[in-house]
């Protein structure tokens, strides 16, 4: 249990004083922001607080919920995460995450490049496309009239999606299988030396001249410890590959001896369509012959700087096989890898420790809530450990077959450890340690809760320790 991580991505400053203020608002006339100056300090808002809204447990918890904390929790059993998720949390194992300005490039039949926003490729996934006439009577399937939404994801699935072929460094085109919504998370502008931005979590991997890397890692990204996200500094040089055109200041131009190089003299690249245009463009193409067009390589471009530009709705695609990225604002990155399989290979190959990759409790005597005792033997851990192992190499032979990571997970045990964001207001972090930290509660469960705590004390301290000496491990109604 030692592996156990919970660290702070952010945090809301001075949150005890953001309670006290809407506790005020909601029992004023006036607007309390005008009287800001005669706010108390962060001390004595949380005595406050304690003292008129939480002592006599009169169950006004409302002005606990606009404050909120967000940690990053690893190396935990994927039940662990699966029993939190429940507690009005909000988390997300897969925090590789694109913003929504974010442009995705696409190519038509004629090698033209087109882009769309994935903000607005989500839109039209999820609701369809907004159709130009209205529908005057009711449909032969007894449909309403007025205005109604073409399927815009049957149309988008068979777009041509720029891809980068991963064995010969040629750029070809792909399908998308999903487009998903990712929840706010924590976003970073990376910028490179040619003007090139991209807006996305420090765990969205993109391909650098050293590979596939996490943001985070490649760049060594270090940030502030008070969990504002701020960032320090950059540890590492870092270049990431790009697609194949240079950039110079604002404007496109073709590099003569670089297309040369890649085969391609005549490069093509047309105007931004709006998506509703782009689709209907592409249904125009569909039935034209494929042609993987221009061949272009990817070229690296040093990163400038990183900045921290706060909380965001974040969004990422899914794509069809055999290569799972695609080029966002230029930049090759990776699609949405939610069960990556690469960790449970290389526990397979020894490459990495098993227990690295699989949570099994240390040896002991254990008890349930059903009062039934038993003992963990070094016996038994050894055999559990030793089937982890041969799970592992069946899922790498599974995969090396040819199986999707999807099917072949169902073979490894359930208790793989998972790594995920989790976000939390001031009321459901009360709730979960309520339930999760107490005596009776999953012994994972209580270790996560273990970690949590400290992180508690440090952000609302006054309204911690209220909480310690009346809440804390006594099992109480959860608020």
């Amino acid at each position: 249990m030692d592996k156990f991580r919970v660290e702070v991505i952010t945090k809301t400053p001075q949150p005890q004083q953001t309670i006290y203020a809407a506790m005020h608002q909601d029992y004023s006339e006036n607007f309390v922001i005008d009287d800001r100056e005669k706010w108390l300090d962060e001390t004595k808002a949380g005595e406050t607080v304690v003292k008129r809204l939480l002592a006599g447990e009169r169950g006004h918890y409302g002005p606990l919920e606009h404050v909120s904390i967000v940690f990053n929790c690893g190396f935990f059993p994927h039940s662990v995460m699966q029993q939190v998720r429940t507690h009005r949390v909000g988390i997300s194992f897969d925090v590789q995450c694109l913003a929504g300005n974010t442009e995705v490039t696409f190519v038509n039949a004629r090698g033209s490049l087109r882009k769309i926003k994935i903000a607005e490729l989500y839109e039209l996934w999820t609701n369809g496309e907004k159709a130009i006439r209205q529908r005057l009577k009711r449909g032969r399937k007894k449909e309403l009239p007025g205005d109604y939404c073409l399927d815009g994801k049957s149309r988008i699935k068979k777009m041509r999606l720029r891809v980068l072929n991963e064995t010969n460094g040629f750029f070809e085109v792909g399908q998308i299988k999903d487009v998903m919504a990712k929840g706010i998370q924590p976003v970073y502008r990376l910028t490179l030396e040619d003007g090139k931005t991209l807006d996305c979590t420090t765990n969205h991997r993109l391909l650098t001249s050293e590979g596939w890397q996490t943001m985070g890692e490649a760049v060594g990204l270090v940030t502030a410890d008070n969990g504002a996200g701020q960032v320090m500094k950059m540890t590492k040089n870092c270049s990431v590959l790009c697609n194949g055109m240079a950039v110079a200041g604002n404007r496109l131009y073709r590099n003569k001896e670089f297309l040369e190089q890649n085969n391609n003299k005549e490069a093509e690249f047309a105007k931004q369509d709006s998506p509703p245009q782009m689709l209907r463009e592409r249904d125009k193409e569909a039935a034209q012959p494929k042609s993987l067009g221009n061949k272009l390589r990817t070229h690296p471009v040093k990163v400038k700087g990183v900045e921290f530009l706060g909380l965001a709705m974040t969004y990422d695609l899914e794509v069809e096989g055999p290569w799972h990225n695609f080029v966002a604002n230029g930049m090759v990155v990776h699609n949405s890898n939610r069960y990556t399989g690469a960790r449970i290979v290389q526990a397979a190959e020894g490459k990495r420790n098993l227990e690295d990759v699989f949570y099994l409790r240390p040896v002991g005597f254990y008890h349930d809530r059903q009062g039934k005792r038993y003992e963990y033997s070094q016996q038994q851990r050894d055999r559990d450990l030793a089937w982890c192992l041969e799970a592992a190499k069946r899922y790498a032979q599974f995969i090396e077959e040819g199986a999707a990571e999807e099917h072949a997970r169902g073979i490894i045990p359930f208790d793989v450890r998972q790594h995920w964001v989790m976000s939390l207001n001031g009321r459901s972090l009360m709730h979960l340690l309520d339930l999760r930290f107490k005596s009776d509660a999953q012994l994972e469960c209580q270790k996560l809760c273990e970690k949590i705590w400290p992180h508690f004390q440090e952000w609302m301290p006054e309204i911690a320790a209220w909480y310690e000496k009346t809440r804390l491990k006594k099992a109480r109604l959860s608020p």
